[in-house]
């Protein structure tokens, strides 16, 4: 018999996934197919899983799901089943599991647990693309068939319908329960799931007023522990809202929480003790509920919102619909089936005639049979649609902050280091903390431990905040150890670097309380953007002004981007058709900043005589800064002006800014050439350069401070560093979709 591994979250993890694609894998062994489970981690906690899990994929880091892809390609697997729910993995609208489907060599079905009849670009193209790379789309309902079909234009020969599994539940007594419930002789509603906002539990906490008016021993019971995603961005602060309802409207003795994650065996006990079941869900766009179903298995009425699934459920006579947030019309239906037995009888018996057909082996064996049916069909090679990877020819280091983390304090990133041990002397500097917070921002997508990222973030705004100088509504730069400042006014680059640093968290966090704080510092720093001059200063805030613009399409912000990035455009006129194109008679640092601010902006704006410009400079750069094959920028140590160019102090933000110009670039061309000058970059870290020393020091995950001409400055400071980091994950992010797998 065929051997297939299951990819989604598993127990003890804990929300409805999991609970799937346990039940499932449980079906399998009940029909003698033999599983593995490659589960999904949150990186909330670490869970002790059973041993039917053979592999775990951390949801934010990219090479678990390539290494996860290897696993199964080597280990005898002859189908994968995948289920599919955007949440559940990294990346924007989950978009890293593709990275492990375009790598399997074997069949693939995927179970949709969400099907969005609106979805935005970049959703359509993470769906088209997982069937792409999927033989068959599994839909738990009739409307995710259609709305595959007719909202994403695939096949109707590609997409199944297979129903949501069921228990078969055999009797049990309840009287224990009831009499430790202290319910004994009382109807019973009930509501079961992870508790969160769009439960819409106060629906049915208004409806009973008017029933317990007319049917005093009703009891409500709400079970099940508040999701974990909520828990750690607001607590209990719903179920205290609840709670407050509760008493205000003097309905103490008749709700019960009961405030943990059961298991089925306890779920099926609730469900023999209720009377009738109640689904308040506030959204309409839902193509499953496992509990709607595991309800009708109990032969439960069941009183519901119209959403997909339970309009389709629900139909002929197997529940009752009310509209979502009346609630009283719900509390009209709960005394309606509490006055009528047979009514009750009636539709839970409907129910339960269509859910005995769904019971978990017959619905595992539907899924190994279709599974069955491709394996065969892939052995004969009459059917092979697996797109070819080309991988990249070299290994990406790892992402390691071992190093960033050893820098940063309670007070900020520090400057310096001597080899890789931070140095006090030198203070902290808002330079560096406007880079590391561009840096923990785009972590958000790439690590697994939020937590930690979080604190970084949190550390690196706080200064930024403290930083800002209301006096004058500019930036300070230096702070020494003793946290005391030593300027009033920050560089004009201090000021860019922070326009830059906070439009991109605004635009970019999926912490909203750090986009709230963000938007505040941006918002009161924008008059100082109008008394910028220097280039370098208005490309930094260019980039910033567009992040912010794309999130907010503020009216202000827009005006500000056409003024600095028409004020870059014009500082280059008299020189652009020259052979000594630059505005200035020297070529100092950062100088790729500036390219990519304008082609930025030009595609922004769809100003093209903007990006050409961009473009133009940006070439005449490369033009100058690579040579046999390698990069090789400007050294500090005099610069390069129309005599001659120096080779050395190479300094590690060279690199990072030729990286990004360059992608900026690719991003319009998309022909590849840009993007192999920046890879060309990025090799200079490891040792394709003018010494032929790596800069990056695999041990700490840190970046030596430049490249002298006999050998490196073992020095590990902040610059460096995060010049180095944030290479590694712009460079990273190329790489994993330079074959247009999105495009």
């Amino acid at each position: 018999m065929n051997k297939i591994a299951i990819i989604g979250n598993y127990p003890p993890r804990q929300c409805g996934i999991a609970t799937f694609t346990k039940d499932l894998n449980d079906g399998f062994k009940d029909i003698g197919v033999s599983t593995a489970v490659v589960a999904m981690n949150d990186g909330l906690i670490r869970y002790d899983y059973p041993e039917e899990v053979v592999f775990e994929i951390e949801q934010n880091v990219i090479p678990s799901y390539i290494h996860a892809a290897q696993f199964l390609n080597t280990n005898d697997f002859d189908a994968v089943i995948l289920q599919h729910e955007f949440g559940i993995f990294g990346g924007d609208d989950g978009m890293y599991i593709i990275q492990l489907l375009m790598r399997l060599r074997m069949p693939v079905l995927t179970t949709f647990h969400t099907v969005i009849d609106n979805p935005t670009k970049n959703q359509r193209r993470v769906v088209t693309e997982i069937a792409r790379f999927s033989r068959k789309l599994v839909s738990i309902s009739q409307k995710g068939i259609e709305l595959l079909c007719d909202v994403y234009g695939l096949p109707d020969e590609q997409c199944v319908h297979i129903h949501h599994g069921v228990h078969q539940i055999a009797p049990i007594n309840v009287s224990g329960l009831r009499k430790k419930l202290g319910v004994e002789n009382k109807k019973i509603l009930l509501t079961f799931g992870l508790l969160s906002r769009n439960k819409s539990i106060e629906v049915v906490i208004n409806a009973l007023p008017e029933v317990v008016k007319k049917h005093p021993d009703t009891v409500y019971v709400v079970l099940g522990a508040t999701h974990p995603h909520v828990m750690k961005q607001e607590g209990e602060d719903y179920r205290l809202s609840l709670i407050r309802l509760i008493n205000k409207l003097k309905l103490e003795k008749n709700v019960i929480f009961i405030n943990r994650f059961v298991s089925n065996e306890e779920l099926f006990s609730f469900l023999a003790l209720c009377d009738i079941y109640v689904i308040p869900y506030l959204g309409e766009k839902q193509i499953s509920s496992g509990t709607l179903i595991y309800t009708m298995g109990a032969a439960k009425p069941i009183i519901s919102t119209p959403f997909w699934y339970a309009r389709e459920m629900l139909a002929d006579n197997r529940g009752l619909l009310f509209d979502f947030m009346n609630s009283s019309q719900l509390g009209d239906l709960i005394n309606e089936l509490l006055d009528d037995e047979e009514k009750c009888s009636a539709i839970s018996q409907n129910a339960f005639d269509l859910a005995r057909t769904c019971y978990w082996p017959l619905i595992s064996r539907q899924y190994y049979e279709l599974a069955d049916f491709l394996i065969a069909e892939d052995r004969s090679e009459s059917f092979k649609t697996t797109a070819e990877v080309i991988e990249p020819n070299f290994i990406l280091p790892p992402l390691k902050l071992d190093h960033l983390r050893g820098m940063t304090d309670y007070t900020g990133m520090l400057q310096h280091a001597k080899y890789n041990v931070p140095d006090r002397n030198h203070g902290y500097c808002t330079d560096d903390n406007t880079r590391a917070l561009l840096l923990s921002v785009i972590l958000e997508n790439e690590v697994q431990d939020m937590d930690e990222v979080n604190r970084l973030t949190g550390i690196y705004l706080s200064f930024i905040d403290h930083a800002y100088n209301p006096a004058n509504g500019k930036f300070r730069n230096f702070m020494n150890y003793q946290r005391e400042w030593l300027d009033e006014e920050g560089s004009e680059d201090t000021t860019g670097r922070a326009a830059w640093a906070l439009g991109y968290t605004v635009s970019n966090t999926h912490v909203a309380n750090f986009q709230h704080h963000a938007n505040h510092l941006f918002e009161k720093m924008l008059p100082s953007l109008d008394d910028l001059t220097h280039p370098r200063a208005l490309a930094y805030a260019v980039m910033g002004l567009v992040y912010y613009a794309k999130t907010y399409e503020s009216h202000e912000v827009i005006e500000k981007v056409k003024y600095c990035a028409g004020k870059l455009y014009d500082l280059f006129e008299q020189n652009i058709d020259s052979d000594w194109q630059w505005f200035d008679e020297k070529v100092s640092y950062a100088n790729s900043r500036i390219p990519q601010a304008m082609i930025q902006a030009g595609m922004f704006l769809n100003n093209d005589a903007w990006v050409q410009r961009g473009l133009k400079i940006l070439n005449w750069l490369i033009a100058h800064q690579f040579h046999h094959g390698i990069f090789s920028p400007v050294g500090n140590m005099g610069w390069f002006t129309p005599q001659e160019k120096t080779q050395f102090d190479q300094q590690p933000l060279e690199a990072n800014g030729m990286i990004d110009a360059c992608l900026e670039a690719e991003g319009f061309t998309k022909d590849g050439t840009y993007g192999n000058y920046a890879l060309k970059a990025f090799y200079w870290f490891t040792g394709d350069n003018d010494s032929a020393r790596p800069l990056y020091d695999f041990s700490t995950g840190g970046c030596r401070d430049g490249l002298h001409k006999d050998g490196v400055n073992l020095n590990q400071g902040a610059e460096s560093t995060l010049s180095w980091l944030l290479s590694l994950l712009n460079i990273s992010f190329y790489i994993r979709n330079k074959n247009n797998i999105l495009s």
